[in-house]
């Protein structure tokens, strides 16, 4: 018997997805931002990454995506949910983190270095760093012995 022709499997329905927005006014009822650390009712902390058909979508240890409940549509219903935003000191400690790990990983694994490690910033009007520096020959106390 021949065998059957017809249409081969594979995905269906390959529409066109929305794009997620991290445009600020959309972001804005919700009281956070790009990357905030929210804390979550089930105590982990996830990370904002945008806005995608008027819910906000959050990024879960291990690199999964997911939107916070589709009726906390402002700060107050997520807070109702048990959703809160971290205090600033979570984000300074987690930059603080990210930049020494970037460090551990260019030192001994030849990955990219954290983008302030190149920058050269130039010295403030007005200092001289030369004068500022003590003369060689007065670095040796007055009474120590030729």
């Amino acid at each position: 018997m021949a065998p059957k022709k017809g249409k081969k499997g594979g995905k269906k329905g390959k529409g066109k997805k929305d794009a997620m927005s991290t445009d600020p006014e959309l972001l804005r009822p919700y009281g956070v931002g790009i990357r905030d650390i929210i804390q979550t009712p089930l105590g982990v902390q996830a990370t904002v990454l945008g806005v995608q058909k008027g819910d906000l979508w959050l990024e879960w240890p291990g690199k999964i995506k997911a939107p916070i409940p589709s009726k906390a549509n402002n700060k107050t219903d997520m807070e109702a949910y048990g959703y809160t935003r971290q205090p600033m000191w979570a984000h300074i400690q987690r930059s603080i983190s990210d930049r020494q790990t970037s460090l551990f990983q260019q030192r001994y694994y030849g990955g990219p270095g954290p983008k302030t490690a190149t920058m050269r910033l130039p010295w403030p009007k007005g200092f001289d760093a030369a004068a500022s520096l003590p003369a060689i020959s007065d670095v040796r106390p007055k009474t120590a012995p030729m």
